[in-house]
């Protein structure tokens, strides 16, 4: 990976989500975490992809979902709004899966925030979520037996 590359990422492995895990609000890396907060000034007009990867899941729920969305600003402290949800990862995809989704916004910086719903049993994925600038614009799609 290139310095380049290095600079376009949202979330690089870090720990393991197991709960909500809120947005970032600084350009520096969360070294336990791995989120950071990009800076992109502007997009161009057609917008770029966004890839999110997650591991196969080792938890043990039945019930848990989890949620990706992609939030922008013009301030890294606050006004933060969502400009992409992906699709629900729900307890019954436990493959690893790969979404891309094409997000447009004029803002300045992008964070990544992973939400987890439900209340039975663990969930636990590793997640690398990229601004991916010669990323294939699918909508989305699972690698391996996803729904």
């Amino acid at each position: 990976m290139s310095v380049k590359d290095a600079l376009l990422l949202l979330k690089e492995d870090g720990a393991a989500v197991t709960a909500t895990d809120a947005g970032w609000t600084t350009l520096t890396e969360d070294s336990t975490t791995g989120k950071v907060v990009v800076q992109i000034d502007k997009m161009p007009m057609g917008g770029m992809p966004i890839e999110v990867l997650a591991t196969a899941d080792t938890g043990t729920s039945n019930d848990k979902t989890m949620i990706v969305t992609i939030e922008a600003s013009d301030e890294l402290a606050s006004e933060w709004i969502v400009v992409a949800t992906f699709p629900s990862i729900t307890y019954a995809d436990t493959a690893a899966c790969r979404f891309v989704r094409r997000v447009a916004t004029q803002l300045k910086y992008l964070r990544s925030v992973i939400t987890v719903a439900g209340s039975n049993g663990t969930v636990s994925r590793y997640f690398t979520i990229t601004v991916g600038i010669g990323l294939v614009d699918d909508d989305y799609a699972y690698v391996g037996t996803g729904s």
